[in-house]
C-alpha cells in the first residue's frame, strides 16, 4: 500500500481561510463604521449650519414684518384721524360754539377778578 498523505481536512482548511476571512471583513466592517460616523458628523455640523443660517432668516423677517406692522398702524392711525376731521358740519359747529363759550367764561371770570381790584385801590384812596 503506498503511503497516503497526510494534511488537514478540507473543513479545517475551509475554517482558517473563513478565519483570516473574518478578520479581514471585520477591519472592514470596523472602518465602514469609522466613515459612517464621520458622515453622520458631517451631517449634524451642516445641519447646524442650516438651522443657524434658517434662524437669521427668520429673525430678518420678523424684523421686516414689525416694520410693516408699524407702518401698517400709523396709516390706520392716519386713516383714523382723517376720519374725525371729516366729521358733520353740525358736530363741528357745535365743537366751535363749545370752545368759544369756554373762552368767553375765562374771559369773564377774569373780567371780574379785575373790576374787583380796581374797586379795591379806589376805596383804599379815597379811604387813605
Amino acid at each position: 500500500m503506498a503511503a497516503k498523505k497526510r494534511g488537514g481536512s478540507k473543513r479545517s482548511a475551509g475554517k482558517k481561510s473563513a478565519r483570516r476571512g473574518g478578520a479581514k471583513r471585520g477591519a472592514k466592517r470596523a472602518s465602514a463604521k469609522k466613515g459612517g460616523a464621520k458622515k453622520a458628523a458631517k451631517k449634524a455640523g451642516r445641519a447646524a449650519a442650516v438651522r443657524r443660517v434658517a434662524k437669521k432668516r427668520a429673525v430678518k423677517k420678523a424684523a421686516k414684518k414689525a416694520v410693516v406692522r408699524k407702518a401698517v398702524v400709523k396709516k390706520a392711525v392716519a386713516k383714523r384721524s382723517a376720519a374725525k376731521r371729516k366729521s358733520s358740519p353740525l358736530a363741528r359747529v357745535k365743537r366751535v360754539a363749545t370752545g368759544v363759550v369756554e373762552q368767553a367764561q375765562s374771559a369773564v371770570t377774569h373780567g371780574v377778578e379785575v373790576v374787583k381790584e380796581a374797586a379795591e385801590n379806589i376805596v383804599d384812596r379815597v379811604s387813605g
